[in-house]
């Protein structure tokens, strides 16, 4: 699938995402044209705001939270944005590469024309949102959970799945062929239409109580 990449004409550099998030809130505007580089920074909090057209690379940012946050048009490449709450977000052309999401929670998110790639989302949490031309390639997903996501064209690539949960997700056209799904739980109703290999239908048969001999 070919996910529009984010437009990043015009970046400046800025050496903390804290202090850019205060100053938007005291003159109530939005984040436009950063760069965040190397910004080490835990517990960032932001409500209510657009980050457009900025970057943020070998950033580290753990346990923080985005409420009702826009990102559009954002790349995070290299960064650590583990146990990170993103809630009630929407993306639209953002890019994941190589970052490390484990633990994050995307709950009631919207994403649209995004790639996650080579990053590590284990553990990770997707619920009640809407899922529109997103590409997961070659990620770490093992014991994540998509529970109650609508998803329109979007494409698993090479992703370890193994203990991860699928539940009241419709996987009509979802091909999971590439992908490790060792010990993955799905909801019978979830699996019409889903594309496995003859492997992988050994394995969700047991879901569904058959015995293959």
């Amino acid at each position: 699938m070919e996910v529009i990449k984010p437009n990043l004409d015009g970046i400046t550099e800025c050496n903390t995402v804290k202090g850019v998030i205060r100053e938007a809130e005291t003159h109530d505007m939005d984040v436009a044209c950063c760069f965040f580089n190397k910004c080490y920074e835990s517990n960032v909090e932001a409500r209510g705001m657009e980050f457009s057209s900025c970057e943020f690379r070998d950033c580290i940012s753990p346990n923080s939270k985005f409420e009702r946050v826009a990102f559009t048009d954002v790349l995070f490449e290299n960064c650590d944005f583990s146990n990170v709450v993103f809630y009630e977000c929407n993306f639209v052309r953002v890019t994941f590469k190589n970052c490390k999401l484990v633990g994050s929670n995307f709950c009631n998110v919207n994403m649209y024309n995004i790639l996650m790639d080579n990053s590590n989302i284990s553990y990770s949490s997707m619920a009640l949102g809407t899922y529109k031309e997103v590409c997961f390639s070659e990620n770490k997903m093992s014991n994540s959970v998509i529970q109650e996501v609508i998803m329109k064209d979007v494409e698993f690539e090479n992703n370890n799945l193994i203990a991860s949960q699928l539940s009241r997700t419709s996987l009509n056209n979802v091909d999971l062929s590439s992908c490790d799904i060792t010990g993955i739980a799905v909801t019978p109703e979830s699996l019409k239409g889903l594309i496995v290999n003859e492997m992988q239908a050994m394995e969700l048969s047991k879901l569904l109580g058959i015995v293959i001999k």
